[in-house]
């Protein structure tokens, strides 16, 4: 495991805000659903209703990228929300090999959010012709600070 902490990784790191579910296995535990605030090649963070201690191994699977995406992770921080109902969790993850496969992952994410933007615009389009619009708008500058 990285000597990073999750501060150094935020800097290492450009974080793309994602808002896709994600499945969430404390050990030996079943899975919680929780939605995914942002991504990163280090890791990630999202939003649960229960308190998770720093330094927990958690394992976090992405089930919309094919095969799903899914890796052990470690709790970094936690900060409840404004109004005390639930907090926000971030993780690192614990090998480097997870970070060269997390870069289709954040495309997959993106394009995924891109085709429920259109779905709010009145725009219902497959996730293939999603993502050749947002390979057409967007992919050129992906992945730049």
């Amino acid at each position: 495991m990285s000597s990073l902490s999750m501060d150094d990784e935020r800097r290492q790191y450009y974080r793309h805000p994602i808002d896709i579910p994600i499945q969430v296995y404390p050990q030996h535990e079943s899975a919680e659903y929780a939605p995914m605030s942002d991504l990163s090649e280090g890791g990630l963070s999202f939003q649960t209703n229960v308190f998770i201690e720093a330094g927990k191994v958690l394992r976090v699977r992405i089930p919309y990228v094919d095969p799903p995406f899914d890796a052990p992770c470690v709790v970094c921080w936690q900060r409840p929300f404004e109004n005390g109902k639930g907090f926000e969790v971030g993780v690192m993850f614990r090998d480097e090999e997870t970070a060269f496969r997390i870069k289709m992952v954040q495309q997959v994410c993106h394009i995924k959010n891109y085709q429920k933007q259109q779905s709010k615009e009145g725009r219902n389009i497959s996730f293939e012709e999603a993502s050749l619009e947002w390979i057409g708008k967007f992919a050129a500058d992906f992945g730049r600070a």
